[in-house]
């Protein structure tokens, strides 16, 4: 009887990762875009000029974003291996703690770097 449950455990894991969490990205995106759709009739509507919903440029600093959160992520997933053949401390324990550490740290940095970017330029 345990193989059966633990079979259907594992089944009904695999459909809920592959079928769940597509159909959940699915849904949002839809009503998302449905609710803008609906704000831009909306003022329409009003005489309101929808222009405000032309889509933006991409931030030219989105590669430097992504690329600093990417080197955070592997040096702390390399700290983490390190750490754990140096140490007596659990490598599934300290590699993704390490690397959601040094990536929020890339994160700070990149938000760090902006601010003081957007200060040159202003003053």
């Amino acid at each position: 009887m345990e193989e059966v449950i633990g079979k259907l455990t594992g089944l009904l894991a695999v459909i809920l990762i592959f079928g769940g969490a597509p159909t959940a990205i699915v849904l949002v995106y839809y009503f998302a875009r449905r609710a803008k759709h609906s704000e831009r009739l909306a003022l329409i509507e009003k005489g309101a000029d929808p222009s405000i919903y032309m889509k933006e440029e991409s931030s030219t600093y989105s590669a430097l974003a992504w690329g600093l959160f990417i080197l955070g992520i592997g040096l702390g997933a390399f700290l983490g291996y390190i750490l754990s053949v140096m140490t007596p401390m659990d490598r599934e324990f300290l590699m993704p703690t390490l690397s959601l550490a040094f990536g929020g740290i890339g994160l700070v940095g990149y938000f760090i770097y902006r601010k003081n970017a957007e200060t040159k330029t202003a003053g």
